[in-house]
């Protein structure tokens, strides 16, 4: 009704959109075709997209294909519409679509747009080229280097071991190289990937689990030497611990290489035993003036007692006085000579905790009477505190007791006509903030040319004269200060009244004895 409302939809007062084309076959097939092919053609375009997006899950902004596809979608639609109204005068309905497709457009561009800058953002195709030949060299670059690294790892003589280190704090042996398996007899396919709890011994173990912990605290480096039984026999092994981190710190491995040093070691203890024969051979003559006197006195007293028996003078306050002298002096040479005895034995093969000024006061104890009796007065001074160190007692007492024999040799060899007598002071420190201990030796023997000074440690190198010297005494007390961690030096001193000489000064550190160090301290 002419005025009144009209649907969209009521098509009474439409003609078909034909009319305008005059129902002309040629126009009307023209118009079809067209729409038909191009309907057509925007609807297996969405369905293409969907099946990329389908298939390529890993492509950016998949969502804009979808919005592509609905807005092609809808493209396609408005043409067959156009079909559709050449018969059927349904422009209501084709507005609709044409309203949606309008509306999908229109978010589709705006999208687009906005979606511009991070799309071109976007590596193109020539730039993802660039980046995976790159990528591909890398790759080839770290394989030839992997190669390198296992080809290094598993022809190199040194003995090379890697453990990993567990969140837990357990130890596992993640590879060992054909080197350390020859050496140790250890079965890469028996040990690795597993604890070393279940491949070592107990104590084996226990020991080499102390020192992974150690160096795992430490957080950097540690070398040490270790005698361990392992399947290939006893052996001692110098062994370098390096910490591996991962990206945020945490020690992950250990990288370990391991040096059998058992036939060196063999031969270092030889020297030593050599050496400390020496000392013992240089202190004979001197040893036999001390062993003189107590058996002088025996001598003398028992001669005395034997006179008065004879002459019927004695009574039992003298017998008893005799006997007491006689038992004390005899007492006084079994000490020196249980001391000989003892220091003259080999060490044993281990290393334990003691306190360094023990060995310094035997030291002391076996030559001060001699050094008197050559006019070489022996000066000691103690501070008074206790601590506890890392090695074998006898042998610092073998480095002290040569220092002692130079310091005197000096003071011999350079006395001046007055026959004036000499000095030797020795001393004892313990640096509580250094958490070291200090062990010093001053003599007045005119000191060391300090164009030789820095060669005094060198091996079979001597400022003495030929055949009064091995030139190993001081080079082998080097070794065995080093062994325990510490240092020697030497350094000339002049006392300030005419008087020079040499100080030669050993620092070790101060260890933290466990409870079964203190246990076999006490045995």
């Amino acid at each position: 009704m002419p005025g009144g409302p009209v649907s969209i939809f009521d098509t009474s007062n439409f003609l078909p959109h034909g009319i305008c084309l005059l129902w002309q076959p040629e126009l009307l097939a023209l118009h079809v075709s067209s729409d038909v092919l191009t309907g057509l053609a925007y609807y297996s375009i969405p369905l293409a997209l969907v099946y990329f997006v389908w298939k390529r899950r890993d492509v950016a902004f998949s969502w804009v294909f979808w919005m592509f596809a609905a807005f092609i979608l809808a493209c396609g639609t408005t043409h067959f519409f156009g079909v559709w109204t050449l018969w059927n005068p349904d422009y209501g309905l084709q507005g609709i679509v044409k309203a949606a497709t309008a509306t999908v457009s229109v978010l589709t561009a705006v999208t687009l747009w906005l979606l511009m800058p991070r799309a071109l953002a976007l590596p193109s195709p020539t730039q993802l080229r660039i980046a995976n030949q790159a990528l591909h060299r890398e790759i080839e670059e770290r394989r030839q280097a992997e190669e390198r690294y296992v080809s290094f790892f598993n022809n190199l003589a040194e003995s090379l071991f890697v453990v990993t280190v567990r969140p837990d704090g357990a130890f596992v042996i993640d590879t060992i190289n054909p080197a350390h398996a020859r050496a140790t007899g250890l079965d890469p396919a028996l040990i690795c990937g597993r604890p070393v709890d279940e491949v070592l011994s107990p104590d084996t173990a226990a020991h080499v689990k102390a020192r992974y912990t150690e160096c795992v605290a430490a957080g950097r480096p540690i070398d040490y030497e270790e005698t361990l039984d392992l399947p290939n026999g006893r052996r001692t092994w110098h062994t370098v611990l390096v910490p591996v981190r991962d990206a945020l710190g945490h020690i992950v491995q250990l990288l370990g290489s391991a040096r059998d040093i058992t036939e060196r070691k063999a031969l270092q203890e030889e020297l030593v035993q050599a050496s400390k024969l020496a000392t013992l051979g240089t202190l004979a003559a001197g040893m036999a003036h001390e062993m003189s006197q107590p058996l002088n006195i025996i001598r003398i007293w028992a001669e005395n007692a034997l006179s008065r028996l004879r002459d019927g003078e004695l009574d039992q306050g003298r017998i008893e006085k005799v006997l007491t002298l006689i038992g004390d002096q005899t007492d006084r040479m079994g000490k020196i000579i249980d001391h000989m005895r003892t220091f003259s034995r080999r060490d044993g093969g281990g290393t334990q905790v003691f306190d360094p000024a023990d060995s310094v006061r035997s030291a002391v104890e076996l030559v001060q009477n001699q050094y008197t009796l050559d006019g070489v007065t022996v000066e000691v001074e103690l501070d008074g505190n206790t601590c506890m160190v890392r090695g074998r007692p006898f042998q610092l007492e073998q480095v002290v007791l040569n220092l002692l024999s130079n310091a005197r040799d000096a003071i011999l060899d350079r006395r001046d006509a007055g026959g004036r007598a000499g000095r030797i002071q020795i001393g004892f420190l313990v640096n509580g903030e250094r958490q070291t201990a200090c062990i010093a030796v001053t003599d007045d023997g005119g000191g060391i040319d300090e164009a030789v000074l820095s060669r005094i440690f060198d091996p079979f190198f001597t400022t003495k004269e030929v055949g009064k010297g091995s030139g190993l005494g001081l080079s082998i007390g080097y070794g065995i200060v080093e062994a325990m961690r510490g240092r020697i030096e030497a350094a000339n001193i002049d006392h300030g009244d005419g008087r020079r000489g040499v100080r030669f000064t050993i620092t070790l550190p101060v260890t933290r004895p466990s409870l079964r160090d203190v246990e076999m301290a006490h045995a």
